[in-house]
């Protein structure tokens, strides 16, 4: 661990005792006592980042942001919005020597197509791995586990060593899969038997797919845990999408859902109530901003904004992360009293005006899946002439012979509207969705606007 001034350690406590895991029963304590360590914490995550950080020092001076003003959370409002492209400058908002970098991660730019640096000290590694313990250790797995981690370690992803690392603090045996191919997977799972999948769903539902197209049934094997990330497994009602049911049915296991994103360094996982992810009060601020980027009311929807706590390398003060989702007050069935996050409903940048109604592209993907007319597709927003979006369904149906009159109906019913539908075949779906060589998750929205 990289050795820290006297000021520094003060500042940053968790990081010196992380290992201690000096908050983990802050989760189970009472309103007031987790606001008044997060005051604490967020104070002093701003006293830190102001006085290393040559970016936020330029724009608290522009904006003539008087920190002395900020006493605690209720002033938050008062601080600029950081934006996914000021993340563009790392150089500025890097806080620390260069010679204390040990990692350098990359977002896999799903969203835009350059994808942001992330310089990690060694003490943020040490949070990290803090924080994926305690998240997955919300989902019942402990050391007698084995967890298949099929995301990628290579590629500057910070996800696979995430996992890699929370899994080693929790003393489970960890297999590094990787992001390979499903018959790897499958095989990796009967030599090592292993109890937990780590994945993105899609990859999850292929590799069950590889073993019974091979005569062998996902269910009979050890996997009893899948914990999904870097696709949606619930609606806003919290109820399972129907991705999410076929795989339990096909492996005959429970699915638990997570958040995350290398910007933020922190993971919102679902624990075995499975009502929502639980936030980690002492690692980072979670607010949900309306249109206007003011704070909606309890249980509305709006942009997630995120204050990640006690990162040294490359801090950031209310980042938009561009993602819809809401808040979930009030104790837990597991007994934990932290808000939880609500699945995501979608990207701001998403966001689809159609017909008069606001609609996101997954909602309409997931209204369809899990039907077994319905094998796959993908949706493409476009502008029309007079500036309105044009949205079309790109779908393949199980039987290419089969009339499409009732993806209407279906959509009718759920969304009220229906956008244009044009007719691929399977293999031109999978083609485009699934472009593992380039991309970790599956592409399901092309936006031409």
């Amino acid at each position: 661990m990289n050795k820290l001034t006297k000021a520094q350690g003060e500042t940053y406590p968790l990081l010196v005792n992380c290992v201690a895991q000096k908050y983990a029963g802050l989760q189970f304590a009472n309103p007031a006592e987790i606001l008044a360590v997060q005051n604490r914490l967020f104070l002093q995550h701003l006293e830190y980042t102001l006085a290393h950080s040559p970016f936020y020092k330029e724009v608290y001076a522009r904006e003539k942001i008087d920190i002395s003003q900020i006493k605690d959370l209720s002033h938050i409002g008062q601080l600029p919005l950081t934006q996914k492209e000021d993340l563009l400058r790392s150089e500025a908002l890097l806080c620390v020597d260069k010679k204390e970098i040990v990692d350098i991660c990359l977002t896999s730019a799903t969203s835009s197509a350059t994808p942001t640096l992330i310089p990690q000290t060694s003490m943020d590694l040490s949070r990290l791995a803090y924080n994926e313990e305690l998240a997955i250790a919300m989902t019942g797995v402990n050391e007698t586990d084995t967890l298949l981690v099929c995301a990628a370690l290579d590629r500057c992803f910070m996800a696979g060593m995430a996992y890699f690392f929370g899994g080693i603090k929790l003393s489970a045996s960890m297999v590094r899969a990787g992001s390979g191919s499903a018959a790897q997977h499958w095989e990796l799972i009967k030599l090592t038997s292993a109890t937990v999948i780590v994945g993105v769903p899609s990859l999850i539902y292929k590799i069950g797919q590889y073993a019974l197209t091979n005569h062998e049934d996902p269910k009979g094997c050890s996997v009893k845990k899948l914990i999904a990330i870097g696709e949606p497994t619930k609606d806003e009602t919290l109820s399972l999408l129907p991705i999410a049911r076929e795989l339990e049915a096909m492996w005959g296991a429970k699915i638990y859902s997570t958040y995350a994103s290398s910007e933020m360094a922190t993971t919102f996982c679902e624990c075995e109530a499975r009502k929502g992810g639980h936030t980690r009060p002492e690692l980072i601020v979670v607010e949900i901003l309306g249109e206007d980027d003011q704070p909606v009311m309890p249980g509305e929807k709006g942009e997630v904004v995120v204050t990640p706590l006690g990162i040294t390398g490359m801090p950031l003060i209310r980042f938009k992360t561009g993602d819809i989702s809401y808040l979930i007050q009030g104790k837990c069935a597991c007994k934990r009293t932290t808000q939880r996050l609500a699945p995501v409903l979608g990207r701001k940048n998403q966001m689809l005006k159609y017909k008069g109604t606001t609609v996101y592209p997954n909602a309409i993907l997931a209204a369809l899946e899990g039907d077994e007319r319905f094998h796959g597709g993908y949706i493409e927003a476009a502008k029309n002439g007079d500036g309105t979006d044009r949205i079309t369904l790109y779908a393949a149906l199980t039987h290419e012979d089969e009339s499409d009159a009732w993806i209407k109906e279906v959509l009718q019913a759920k969304l009220r509207v229906v956008p244009e539908i044009k007719r691929i075949t399977r293999q031109d779906a999978d083609k485009k969705v699934y472009q593992f060589d380039k991309k970790r998750k599956r592409l399901t929205f092309f936006d031409l606007r």
